[in-house]
């Protein structure tokens, strides 16, 4: 029994190992989707001074222009009408709604998800660490109980025999709780599957 549990609480070992990699990884990209949406909100501030600093010049251009021939004055004001027509659209683009791409209610609930997996994963990670313990605890109890059971033989001294009985027994009991009724003694998960 002592090597069943063992080998159970090694395999949960390599488990958990998995689980902390994905978690980490849900962790990278929740960084990564706030990153860039925190990008996205500098951008929108970055494009609202560029069409402040359009309007600026076209309304010196106007001013200036004055003397100049209507045609040239509407030729050197189209780069800047283009220029603020796309950055308005960008901008309404990063306002839309979070099923377009790159909109930034888009690159916020992106972030949001990613961490809340992340913080499931961390539950995941707990209950799984719970079963290390549970096991590892059972081979120490197990161990122990052979060890004064065996020491109570050799010295032919009955006295060592039944605290190494009732230790092993303890962790036979636990060790079946935990293979058959894990919500006792973890909480949510089942056992190894």
């Amino acid at each position: 029994m002592a090597i069943y549990s063992t080998t159970i609480a090694t395999e949960y070992g390599a488990k958990k190992d998995g689980m902390q990699i994905t978690s980490m990884t849900h962790l990278l990209k929740s960084i990564d989707w706030l990153n860039d949406y925190e990008e996205h909100q500098l951008a929108e501030k970055v494009l609202h001074v560029q069409i402040d600093t359009l309007n600026f010049t076209l309304q010196n251009s106007n001013g200036s222009n004055n003397n100049m021939s209507t045609n040239v004055a509407a030729i050197h004001k189209q780069p800047f009408y283009y220029s603020l027509s796309k950055y308005k659209s960008y901008i309404d683009m990063l306002h839309a709604n979070r099923s377009v791409d790159g909109s930034l209610a888009n690159l916020k609930y992106n972030a949001e998800i990613e961490n809340s997996t992340y913080e499931r994963s961390l539950t995941s990670i707990s209950e799984t660490s719970k079963f290390i313990t549970i096991y590892e605890l059972v081979t120490i109890l197990l161990i122990i109980g052979a060890g004064l059971c065996g020491i109570s033989e050799i010295a032919k001294n009955k006295l060592l025999g039944y605290p190494g009985f009732a230790i092993g027994g303890f962790g036979v009991i636990i060790l079946l709780l935990v293979i058959f009724v894990p919500l006792t003694i973890v909480g949510e998960q089942g056992p190894f599957q």
